[in-house]
This record gives C-alpha cells, sequence and structure tokens, in this order.
C-alpha cells in the first residue's frame, strides 16, 4: 500500500502542469483518439496550464508583501497562523488512507456513470486531494475508518452532481464546453452562489446594476478594460500597504498583467483541451447513448475570468479588514490572500453573469464563512499537518488555511461525523 501512496505522491507531485498530459495522453489512448491530435492537445493543455500558474504565481509574488505589510501595519493578531493551502494539500496527501479514499472515489465515479447518477468523468486526478481531505477531517473527528471512507466517497458523489448542475454555467461564464469544474471546495459554494444571486434578483434598483467588465468597459471607456482596472486596483493595494511609490507601480504592473495574460494563458489551455473533451465525449456518447458527458478538470481555471479576478483583488483588503472584525475569527489571513477571493469569487461571478458588484458582496459573505470554518477546524487541521510532517514554528500551537476553510462541503461531514464518535 505505501508504494501506492508514493506512487500517487509523485503524480500529484508533478502538479497540472505534467499531470494532466499524462492523465488525458492515457484516457485518449484507452478511448482510441488518434495519436497525433491527442499528443497536441496534451502538450498544448500543460503549456496553458503553466502559462496560467506562471502569471498567477507571478502576480502573487509580488502582490504578497505589500499583503504582509497591510497586516502589519493595521496591527492585525490572530492565534492561528495561516499555513498556505500547499502545507495542506501535503498533509492531505500523507494521510494514511489516502490511496484507498482514491480508490473509494474513483469506484463511486465508475458505478455513477454507469448507473447514469452522473455525467462527469472525472479526471482531474489532483483534486482528489478535496475528498481526501474530507475523509481526513471525518477520521479525526468519528475514529472511523469506515466512516471516513463513506464520507470521502459521499463527497465525491455529492461534487459530481453539483458538477453535473453547474456544467451549463460552466460553458457560458467561463468559455470551455464539454467541461465541469468539480473541486470540492469551489463547487461546494455553488448552491449559496445561486441563492444570493436569487436574492439579489428581488432588490428593487440594485437588480438593474450592470456592472460586468463589458458593461463597465462601455460606460468608462478606456478606464473600464480590463488591464486599466487591474492597474488601478494594483495601485490601491500598493498605496494600503504602505509601499514605496517604485513598488507600489510594481504591484500595478503586476495586477493589470494578470489581468490580461491570464485568459490569453486560458486561450492556450482551451485550444488543447477543447478538441480532447470533445473527442471523449464523442466517442463515450457512441458507446452509451442518451448521455451529455463532460471532462472533470480543476477549478482553478476559473480565475482567468477577468471578473473573477477583479473580484479577488477588491477582496485582498476586505479579507484583512473582516479577519480583524468577525466575531470568532482567529485566522491570521497571510499565505492564501492574494489569490483566495479570485477562488471564492468564481460562482458568484458565474451566476452573476460576470457582475463584479453582486460578486463582490456574495464574496464578503463568503469570506466570513470561510475565516470561521478555518477556526473551526484549527484543532483538526494542527493535528493532520504534523501526522503529515510539518513542523511547528515556537510559539506556533494551531495552524489552518484560508484553502482548509473553503472546504464547506468537508466541514459540514465533519460536524455530523462528531455524532459517529467512538
Amino acid at each position: 500500500m505505501q508504494s501506492v501512496i508514493n506512487g500517487l505522491n509523485w503524480i500529484a507531485g508533478l502538479g497540472p502542469m505534467v499531470m494532466m498530459p499524462i492523465i488525458m495522453f492515457v484516457i485518449g489512448v484507452a478511448l482510441r483518439q488518434k495519436i497525433g491530435s491527442l499528443f497536441r492537445s496534451c502538450i498544448l493543455t500543460g503549456v496553458g496550464f503553466a502559462g496560467v500558474n506562471l502569471t498567477i504565481n507571478f502576480f502573487i509574488a509580488k502582490v504578497s508583501p505589500s499583503v504582509l505589510a497591510m497586516v502589519q501595519t493595521w496591527g492585525l493578531k490572530t492565534d492561528i497562523m495561516d499555513v498556505g493551502w500547499p502545507a495542506r494539500a501535503a498533509a492531505t496527501w500523507a494521510f494514511p488512507m489516502a490511496a484507498i479514499v482514491v480508490f473509494v472515489v474513483l469506484g463511486v465515479n465508475i458505478i455513477m456513470l454507469a448507473l447514469k447518477l452522473t455525467n462527469c468523468v472525472m479526471v482531474d486526478f489532483w483534486s482528489y486531494n478535496h475528498f481526501i481531505f474530507g475523509a481526513a477531517l471525518s477520521w479525526y473527528t468519528s475514529g472511523s475508518i469506515v466512516v471516513a471512507l463513506i464520507t470521502g466517497g459521499l463527497i465525491a458523489a455529492i461534487t459530481f452532481k453539483l458538477a453535473d448542475w453547474t456544467q451549463p454555467l460552466c460553458e457560458e461564464a467561463f468559455g470551455i464546453p464539454g467541461v465541469s469544474f468539480p473541486t470540492s471546495n469551489s463547487i461546494g459554494w455553488a448552491p449559496l452562489a445561486w441563492l444570493l444571486n436569487k436574492l439579489y434578483d428581488k432588490i428593487p434598483g440594485f437588480n438593474k446594476i450592470k456592472a460586468d467588465p463589458t458593461s463597465i468597459q462601455k460606460r468608462f471607456g478606456v478606464l473600464g478594460e480590463p488591464m486599466v482596472v487591474g492597474s488601478i486596483m494594483g495601485l490601491g493595494i500598493g498605496i494600503l500597504g504602505g509601499n514605496s511609490v517604485g513598488d507600489t507601480l510594481i504591484v500595478a504592473m503586476s495586477t493589470a498583467t494578470a489581468m490580461v495574460l491570464t485568459p490569453k494563458m486560458m486561450q492556450i489551455l482551451m485550444e488543447g483541451l477543447i478538441p480532447f473533451s470533445e473527442g471523449i465525449k464523442d466517442f463515450l456518447n457512441t458507446k452509451f447513448e442518451g448521455n451529455r458527458f463532460h471532462i472533470g478538470i480543476d477549478a482553478a481555471l476559473t480565475i482567468a475570468n477577468p471578473s473573477v479576478i477583479a473580484v479577488g483583488l477588491l477582496m485582498v483588503p476586505t479579507t484583512i479588514l473582516l479577519a480583524a472584525m468577525v466575531p470568532g475569527n482567529r485566522l491570521l489571513p497571510l499565505s492564501d490572500i492574494a489569490y483566495m477571493g479570485m477562488w471564492l469569487a468564481a460562482w458568484p461571478v458565474a451566476f452573476g453573469k460576470g457582475n463584479v458588484i453582486r460578486g463582490y458582496i456574495s464574496c464578503i459573505i463568503f469570506t466570513c464563512i470561510m475565516l470561521l470554518i478555518s477556526t473551526g477546524m484549527a484543532e483538526i487541521h494542527t493535528q493532520l499537518a504534523i501526522s503529515g510532517g510539518f513542523k511547528l514554528a515556537d510559539g506556533m500551537k494551531l495552524i489552518s488555511t484560508e484553502d482548509a476553510g473553503t472546504h464547506i462541503i468537508e466541514y459540514i461531514f465533519s460536524i455530523i461525523n462528531r455524532f459517529f464518535a467512538k
């Protein structure tokens, strides 16, 4: 079993730039896709993932110092340190039953496809770590291996059903046909995003406000272009962080760069992914008539949407303020703050048809919930991280992450499973 876990860790450690082309090639060969076009799709998809990651990581590297400066300038102090999503992911893959959970989820996906309970073909191996995380949380709260494995399977099943529900929206909002985003810590927020958007539709006056990128650009001209909006927001972040003039200008240009290059990198990824997706769908739909299969991939691709990036930028200083103001929050948001707003903004923006104002308001609500979840799971998160080899720094007693707080489905199950504690 340890060799299986090591193999899974090795594959996951390659990152989507390498992992996704490998998985796509294996699936494509198994489903009799033409080798030439399949190989091209795999390479282009890997290049697209690399481009998106390079752009976002460049943005994060340039903005993070301003975020740290804001925290210090505003005197935010809490007793739970945000150690970043990589620490959570590494601890998750180190969970002793990680390999078993992977096979459980694979089995759930195959059974649901065979019984026509889902059309989601989950090919994003990396995102299995979210199902493992849910199983790990439930194991720590219940003490039962059986409960943990059942929980991992149930979270996967719920995620696949949510992917079916939101798949048409993915095509409309993110422009990727035949693809869904069954990443549980993202799609778990879709029902609440839908509900809030319905509420906004009932508010007189507010329901008439158009704040999507096209409408903003029409109203404000060149000032409404994504790169200009990004540069203005970057200036604001740099100023709030107390940066020098030079550093503030660097942050401004970095955010403008992210606004322009991320969607372009996404276009490269789509050039590789869409032919693969269409080929797989055509093959499966021929073999299994009456189904409308879609390929499940990493929801990180949703951040290539200009409105999502804009809301994420607005949430950088907003998250720091919320961390200081939300009653019961004990998390000091640091490591994940530069991009977490984009992650949470995806479904509010999608349901709101790109409306930045609606997305921002929903994201504020989501962030308040996320901070409380991060605080609530800190003790379990700390145990999981230590068991995965994380070393606590001197004076550090509890750790958590904003990323962990986005796992709303997993957190609900961990609470329910307390009733099954031995």
